[in-house]
């Protein structure tokens, strides 16, 4: 249908002042602000491609830092390696995001779980791309469709990396954008100001301290999410937000376990901490001095107890083996035996307990039959009784020497003693050394 002459000129008019118009528009407002309301950090996931030099742009225009998480796979070109090195130079942060972008656990893709020789080479065929491509060796790394289990963390934090996850649980403080949903520009900008719900669950928008989960290897996708940057800054100049590259120390989501602080080397509250003292130096499953071997519904489970020579420091480990099991669980405790509570340290209600072991060990961490290794608390009541408390996250299987920690909520009123010990409940080995208690 042809347009009536009126508005046909009209229209020729409107046209022909565009370009005055968008002369006159205003700039984009960079961030510049005080940043007294705090930083947040950008992350960009699954490049470098096409449509990472507008991303790139775009925050160089708005003043935005920024980590982007690349796959290994996207540097065999020289364009890709290209795309790479202009972004490092533009001051912009590189992570692994591992070679090919494999799901780990394979809960996002319905695939197998990957090995503990898959995970290695995933990370480190990433992260020797982005070496060749003339840039450092990263050390931060963002599991692909964030699957990931505290056993394949684990790997990863032996291989020097530390975990950026790209969503979380609703207190995580991670932002995910979802523009990888193919949702539009104002969607994307509202997500992560505003928040959003899903699955019943409201996950809030950006403050101090947020990690903001977007892609830059994604085509519109990504141009959708750069396109949302100008109304996110907006907010952030608002709000006193100012952009930073560096990741906050825990950068979990909740998800997986924060990585253990180093233990101190003053203050320990744990007497034979180091378990080199036996009770019975003659008697191979002889308990050291100050702990227990003990477990609950034992009859539901058979486990040996031994020392060992393999020992985190010293001369002396205790392992425990479960070859049976159908309920309950093993661990050495520090002792709840009355006629030892001489080796226990007195303890202070409403102070809160930092607690360390180092372990190692081999039992089932996915499929059918789950073995779960934890560390469980106990503390000494007014009458004597000795009470559960609490129990940490789970640790992983470990090869070698690893670190569990937990930290206890508020020790209850007319406590008198703590205890605690790595509990392993399901068929698997486990050997403990070197406990820590600081108050």
């Amino acid at each position: 249908m042809l347009m009536p002459k009126k508005r046909l000129a009209a229209l020729t008019v409107v046209v022909a002042a565009l370009p005055g118009l968008l002369a006159a528009a205003p700039a984009q407002a960079e961030i510049n602000n005080d940043c007294s309301g705090g930083t947040v950090a950008f992350t960009f996931d699954d490049g470098p491609d096409g449509s990472t030099p507008a991303v790139v742009d775009q925050l160089v225009s708005l003043n935005m830092k920024a980590v982007f998480f690349v796959l290994g796979s996207k540097l065999d070109t020289e364009a890709g390696r290209a795309t790479l090195r202009d972004m490092a130079a533009k001051g912009f942060e590189i992570g692994n995001h591992t070679y090919d972008h494999q799901s780990w656990t394979g809960a996002s893709t319905g695939t197998a779980p990957l090995t503990e020789a898959q995970v290695t080479s995933e990370l480190e065929k990433g992260s020797d791309a982005i070496v060749a491509a003339g840039l450092p060796k990263p050390t931060l790394y963002r599991p692909p469709y964030g699957d990931v289990n505290s056993f394949d963390d684990n790997v990863a934090q032996h291989l020097g990396y530390r975990i950026v996850m790209p969503w979380g649980t609703p207190t995580g403080n991670i932002v995910d954008s979802r523009d990888w949903t193919g949702i539009s520009t104002a969607q994307i900008a509202s997500n992560v100001i505003n928040g959003y719900t899903n699955n019943g669950y409201t996950y809030p928008g950006i403050k101090d301290g947020s990690i903001v989960s977007m892609h830059d290897g994604q085509g519109q996708v990504s141009l959708n999410a750069a396109a949302a940057l100008p109304s996110i800054a907006d907010y952030m100049n608002t709000n006193h937000l100012c952009s930073t590259a560096s990741i906050r120390p825990d950068a979990t989501g909740g998800y997986v376990p924060a990585p253990a602080p180093t233990p101190p080397t003053s203050g320990n509250l744990v007497q034979n901490a180091s378990l080199e003292q036996l009770r019975n130096a003659n008697t191979p499953a002889s308990d050291p001095v100050g702990f227990q071997q003990a477990g609950v519904s034992t009859a539901n489970n058979s486990a040996v107890w031994s020392q060992t020579s393999d020992a985190h420091s010293g001369v002396v480990a205790e392992r425990v083996a479960v070859s049976r099991w159908t309920g309950g669980d093993r661990k050495l405790v520090l002792t709840q035996r009355g006629s030892e509570s001489s080796c226990l340290t007195a303890v202070t209600p409403a102070s809160q307990y930092s607690m360390w072991v180092y372990y190692k060990g081999d039992w089932a961490y996915q499929g059918p039959s789950v073995t779960k290794v934890s560390i469980a608390t106990y503390y000494k009541d007014a009458a004597g009784a000795w009470v559960y408390w609490q129990s940490s996250p789970l640790v992983p299987p470990s090869s070698t020497w690893n670190l569990a920690y937990f930290k206890s909520s508020p020790l209850p009123a007319g406590a008198t003693a703590v205890s605690y010990g790595l509990a392993i409940s399901g068929v698997g080995t486990l050997t403990t050394d070197d406990y820590t208690m600081t108050k």
